[in-house]
């Protein structure tokens, strides 16, 4: 009962220092994560975690031998999945929304347990986003 009678004159108080002209509190906001805090990589950036991707997917040239040959080139890039060997279509546009500067030059190719926790050693299909200017690369000496 007591609480109850509590109650009634705080609500009413509040109520008359908002009709006299008081402001409420101001509520808490959050503020907006900064690109730092993001920090996932596009489609198309340079890698070398799946947990660096924004598509949770990091490709490397080493995923895809003998396609790339992990002995004369180093390759990287967060991509995406696509559907087999001559989907390369899917590929192309996926690199031209991303502003490659060679999309018809991206193709479908086959890779080896990509994932890294993947425990098997299956084939899977990423966009190679390498030929068409995206990712990056470095020829081994």
């Amino acid at each position: 009962m007591m609480r109850k009678l509590f109650a009634v004159p705080v609500t009413l108080f509040s109520f008359a220092m908002l009709a006299c002209g008081a402001s409420p509190a101001p509520e808490q906001q959050t503020p907006a994560p900064t690109q730092q805090e993001q920090g996932l990589n596009a489609v198309g950036q340079g890698c070398s975690a799946d947990t660096q991707c924004a598509t949770g997917l990091c490709w490397t040239e080493a995923d895809s031998y003998p396609l790339y040959n992990p002995y004369w080139i180093r390759a990287d890039q967060c991509t995406e999945e696509c559907g087999g060997e001559g989907d390369n279509a899917y590929c192309q546009q996926l690199a031209a929304e991303f502003n490659a500067p060679y999309p018809n030059q991206a193709r479908c190719i086959p890779a080896r347990g990509v994932y890294d926790n993947y425990p098997y050693d299956d084939t899977f299909y990423v966009c190679d986003l390498i030929p068409a200017g995206l990712g990056k690369i470095h020829w081994v000496e």
